[in-house]
């Protein structure tokens, strides 16, 4: 489970006190998927989002490159067995493969860019 700290606004997962902040062990760590800690929703949006929005990006990378293999090889398989031309099917399979890993790749930034244009540059300072 992901927890934050409210003071140095950094993530953590599991634990019950923040290692970075005084000295470690001082402030309690919270978990935003709980009711009484949805208040400090806004404020931690600028800290939160952009790591959810990366591992979104993260997850499709990872799925496109471990599904272009499969369909790399069998269009080279399925290519080799109605003709005997092993550098054009060889060729057409790490084309597939190296197209749908750079699509997934294009495709993840742009989603992740997209995501990011609603969340502020910077944030204020804290006061607390």
């Amino acid at each position: 489970m992901q927890k934050f700290c409210i003071n140095c606004r950094n993530a953590f997962w599991g634990g019950q006190h923040c290692p970075n902040c005084f000295g470690g062990g001082n402030v309690e760590l919270l978990d935003l998927a709980l009711p009484e800690n949805q208040k400090y929703l806004p404020e931690m949006q600028i800290d939160v989002r952009p790591k959810y929005f990366a591992r979104t990006a993260m997850m499709l990378v990872i799925f496109g490159s471990i599904m272009s293999l499969p369909v790399g090889v069998f269009i080279f398989f399925r290519g080799m067995s109605e003709s005997g031309n092993v550098g054009l099917w060889a060729a057409i399979g790490l084309g597939t493969i190296i197209g749908i890993t750079w699509g997934s790749i294009k495709l993840a930034n742009w989603i992740f860019g997209k995501q990011m244009a609603e969340v502020p540059k910077e944030k204020g300072a804290q006061y607390d």
